[in-house]
């Protein structure tokens, strides 16, 4: 039987502390790299989820806002206008039609919407029942001047019969993991026929 040497018995308990604390800040390095990786894709989803929900309510108020009407020369299209709050009348798509009267407002940090149609279709006057409840399209809010009003030569108005163009400005914030961010957009909204 032969006797083993020095260094044929395997590892020193200081070689395993050794490999075992240079594993441990791989692995620490690693798992940082994956948290850092794992947060960003979350803030780049807040992002893509916020400006998609920005983009839908600006395309909704800019849809109804174009098609602002009401039959009636001597009714203004827009009954409403401040900074945080517009109230138009639009035509439904139904045949014969309904007047709806639209309002959007800032409600605290959320746009919300209403929507009232006429009772009846025979042309003004109009009449409309109780107004409906608002919903909330957008939550998050920022700014609290939402809505900026401009007649045909671009210069600010507070006339509802001389608008032409309204802007929506929205700054909606983002929920991230590296602390507040906004997502800004301005939408401008020319009024047919205005």
């Amino acid at each position: 039987m032969t006797r083993p040497e020095r260094g044929d018995g395997g590892f020193t308990l200081i070689e395993v502390l050794v490999a075992t604390s240079i594993l441990g800040v791989v692995l620490a390095l690693v798992f940082n790299a994956l948290n850092g990786g794992v947060r960003q894709a979350a803030d780049a989803q807040s992002r893509a989820q916020v400006e998609a929900d920005v983009r839908v309510t600006t395309d909704a108020f800019a849809r109804d806002l174009r098609q602002a009407y009401t039959g009636d020369s001597t009714t203004n299209r827009i009954a409403v206008m401040t900074a945080t709050q517009i109230t138009f009348y639009s035509p439904d798509r139904q045949t014969p039609f309904h007047l709806r009267k639209i309002s959007y407002k800032l409600n605290g940090t959320d746009l919300q919407r209403s929507i009232t149609g006429s009772s009846d279709t025979d042309g003004a006057p109009w009449v409309f029942g109780t107004t409906n409840a608002f919903i909330t399209q957008l939550q998050n809010v920022r700014n609290t001047t939402v809505f900026a009003y401009r007649d045909a030569d671009g210069t600010a108005t507070t006339d509802p019969a001389s608008v032409s163009v309204v802007d929506l400005s929205l700054t909606v914030d983002q929920d991230t993991t590296r602390g507040p961010a906004a997502y800004s957009s301005t939408v401008t909204v020319q009024i047919r026929g205005a």
